[in-house]
């Protein structure tokens, strides 16, 4: 028995060695051991930039004008003059309706003028006479009156035929339909050949004004005064972007703030007036719009990509002491063309991770792209 416990024991004794042989070959740095080693990142350094405050909106775009163009009288279209999409001129015919009754009804009504002209003038010499023969005592004064009526109701019927006419010709010019505006035309609603009538719901064609054409958006509560005195000032200049790409569209001036807040959002309805000579706006298209709501301030200055967000607001990591990176707490005061402009966390000249950031923990340590690891020969640089 003594025997075999002593075997044991030996055996036992010859695992813990070699156990602790392996532990000690590891050392510092081996396998399942050691430190973290430094991680590759970009690194940007924060510097002071000019930021004016600025308010964003999603606005739509709406034509200054937009015209449904109706037929005024009932009839049938023999020509239409302009093809759609078309850009027409205020007054420039569109559509002519059959007008050959109506030129009819005109040809009667100067026949009824010439006939009327006649008879005034017949009345006219009768009455001449009369006041001649009277003062004679060839005719009675009972003649005379009847000759003057008669004189009288000759002028009466030249005037009636004038206004026949004018009426007539008036229902002629309603045969042709223009244009209200100037602007591009939409689809054409009837073809030649079709009969239209005064009281159709939809229109021949609408008409839509693109230059000026005006942008509307709602203005958040904290920015209204702001823009009510810059509006009675100099007034204030707008940006519109394209929604998707961000990439500046054309330049405007605010032009309206309505008189009435919205008493559910608390928001402001606005309007911004372009030229949009080149048709870079398109009714019923939505743009982001851009407008300064401050004064310029010099403020700290960073990539957008280097900033982080967490459940206690947004953040960046800086480098600091032995390159070993720090979670920095930022207050944003706006951002613009892919940079963030911070109010207060970081101090210009400071040394910032710019990516690789959902890896880090504070405290790692951390080698910028471009710097040589300790130790490696001059001349090379990390990948």
């Amino acid at each position: 028995m003594t025997f075999v416990r002593l075997a044991v024991t030996t055996i036992a004794l010859a695992c813990l060695s070699a156990c602790g042989g392996g532990d000690e070959k590891g050392g510092k740095g081996g396998p399942g051991g050691g430190k973290r080693p430094p991680m590759m990142v970009g690194s940007t350094v924060a510097a002071l930039g000019d930021y004016r405050p600025s308010l964003t909106a999603l606005g739509t775009v709406t034509p200054l004008q937009s015209v449904a163009v109706r037929s005024r009288v009932d009839g049938q279209i023999t020509a239409v003059l302009f093809k759609e999409g078309a850009t027409v001129t205020r007054g420039q015919p569109l559509f002519r309706l059959d007008d050959r009754a109506v030129r009819a009804q005109i040809a009667q009504d100067r026949a009824a003028l010439a006939s009327a002209q006649a008879t005034a003038t017949q009345a006219s010499g009768n009455l001449k006479r009369a006041e001649q023969l009277v003062v004679r005592g060839f005719v009675s004064k009972a003649t005379l009156d009847a000759n003057r009526a008669a004189a009288g109701t000759g002028s009466a019927g030249i005037a009636q035929a004038r206004a026949a006419i004018a009426a007539s010709e008036t229902a002629l010019s309603y045969l042709t339909v223009r244009a209200p505006v100037s602007g591009r035309t939409g689809e054409i609603g009837f073809k030649v050949g079709a009969t239209v009538r005064a009281g159709d719901t939809v229109p021949l064609v609408t008409v839509n004004q693109l230059s000026p054409i005006n942008v509307r958006f709602a203005v958040p509560p904290e920015n209204i005064q702001t823009l009510r005195t810059a509006v009675r000032g100099a007034g204030v200049t707008v940006t519109a972007k394209d929604n998707q790409t961000g990439a500046v569209l054309t330049t405007g001036r605010l032009n309206f703030l309505d008189n009435n807040v919205d008493p559910t959002t608390g928001n402001l309805a606005a309007k911004a007036e372009f030229d949009n000579r080149r048709d870079e706006l398109w009714p019923g298209a939505l743009v982001s719009v851009e407008l300064p709501v401050g004064t310029p301030q010099r403020l700290v200055v960073l990539p957008e990509a280097a900033i982080q967000n967490g459940r206690d607001g947004s953040y960046v990591w800086t480098i600091g002491a032995g390159n070993k990176v720090a979670m920095t707490p930022v207050r944003i005061a706006g951002r613009a063309g892919g940079r963030a402009y911070l109010s207060g966390g970081v101090a210009p000249g400071t040394k910032v991770v710019s990516d690789a950031l959902a890896k880090l923990k504070a405290g790692d340590p951390v080698r910028t792209k471009g710097e040589r690891p300790a130790g490696a020969p001059r001349g090379s640089s990390t990948p």
